[in-house]
């Protein structure tokens, strides 16, 4: 008899990026003599590949709803209403759907004896996962917090009745659900890279950036950054560039582009194929090799968020350049690990990149500095904090 934890994980999103890749590496290190993980995806994507990239077993969600129409409702800082997102309000009804019966028939299908819902998009899951196990919900995002939030009451009061366990990847997004009794912080991590960095890599004048297009990790400022730099500093374009607009639902997307919206993405992205201090690089399947060989990772969100790839350099002993968004000062320590500066301000940021790009042993010692921070909290360690978690769970209540 099979006496593992089961555990299933339930993913939400079509797109790859922090949260599928955390998953896939907690899952990869969990002791299989002790766990037995599964995956529930609820869109058919590039995640279904990596997860059998990774000999990780999974399943699609069956239902069309989930297919073809559900649209996750998310309650986060990056997400504030304006005036063309009212055609969003349809996603509550889709959460509705989901809360009341849909959820309840996918889980049906499973057997297991722990749901980890894989970010707090997913609170329509909560309480049909309730009903059939302990539930782990995991906060990747700075949920939306303010003293008139009926929707943050309502979310967080979600959580207070039906997660047995909520997981913050942060102290900044714990602080925002405040239920500390219930919650963990443990952070992302990834793996400390065998090979020795290069130290001549400081005197490269390259720099690393991972946000793609996308306005909320500071897209259109690292551009606006470009005609601000020493003429020998290059920066490196990482990450999916698209003149589409990638988020919202139709209608939305039609008013966004009558505002301009997509000219103003194209206009930054045929910059930066062609401006001299721009190296376009677009989507990367092994980043490691980029850390290597550039002096630091600029990070310029333009909204509290997470930076894995800030976690990521400093296990290449590389400092990272961030804004002084609400949480970043948590990952990023001004002058120790790298370099603060303030949110949208073109010229600032340039000024910090020429400063670790033109003191190669500056940029040196905040990347040490941010090696050992990254040792003690974001290794993989963090997975044995994850397994007494599950252990507490099944054997301690």
């Amino acid at each position: 008899m099979d006496k593992r934890i089961k555990i299933l994980f339930v993913h939400h999103a079509a797109g790859w990026g922090g949260a599928p890749i955390s998953m896939i590496k907690l899952i990869n290190h969990l002791d299989k003599n002790k766990y037995s993980p599964e995956v529930l995806l609820l869109k058919n994507s590039i995640v279904a590949q990596k997860l059998s990239e990774n000999n990780i077993p999974y399943k699609i969600a069956d239902s069309v709803f989930y297919k073809r129409y559900y649209k996750f409702f998310t309650h986060i800082d990056v997400s504030y209403f304006k005036w063309y997102k009212l055609f969003r309000l349809v996603k509550l009804f889709m959460w509705l759907l989901s809360r009341y019966h849909y959820a309840h028939k996918e889980l049906s299908k499973h057997h297991f004896d722990i749901v980890h819902l894989n970010s707090s998009a997913l609170t329509d899951w909560l309480a049909p996962a309730h009903k059939k196990a302990k539930v782990v919900i995991h906060i990747r995002e700075p949920f939306r917090k303010g003293k008139y939030d009926i929707l943050h009451h309502f979310f967080r009061k979600q959580m207070q009745l039906y997660a047995d366990k909520i997981v913050a990847i942060s102290k900044d997004n714990a602080a925002r659900v405040d239920l500390p009794e219930k919650t963990n912080i443990i952070y992302n991590f990834s793996e400390i890279p065998q090979k020795t960095t290069d130290t001549t890599s400081y005197r490269s004048k390259k720099v690393l950036y991972l946000g793609g297009s996308e306005n909320i990790k500071g897209f259109f400022t690292m551009v606006e950054a470009l005609d601000f730099l020493d003429n020998d500093v290059k920066v490196l374009f990482g990450g999916y560039y698209s003149t589409k607009l990638l988020t919202g639902i139709k209608a939305e997307k039609k008013i966004k582009d009558f505002l301009g919206f997509e000219r103003k993405k194209r206009n930054a992205i045929r910059t930066i194929k062609t401006h001299p201090n721009a190296i376009y690089v677009g989507a990367i399947d092994q980043v490691s090799p980029y850390y290597e060989k550039t002096c630091c990772l600029v990070s310029p969100f333009a909204k509290s968020h997470f930076a894995r790839p800030v976690i990521e350099a400093y296990l290449h002993k590389k400092p990272a350049i961030g804004t002084n968004i609400k949480g970043m000062s948590e990952i990023i320590i001004h002058k120790k690990t790298g370099l603060l500066v303030q949110n949208e301000n073109a010229q600032e940021l340039a000024q910090a990149i020429n400063k670790l790009a033109a003191q190669p042993d500056l940029a040196q010692e905040y990347g040490c500095n941010a090696y050992t921070m990254a040792q003690e909290r974001y290794s993989t360690k963090n997975t044995q904090l994850f397994e007494n978690l599950y252990h507490t769970l099944i054997y301690d209540n």
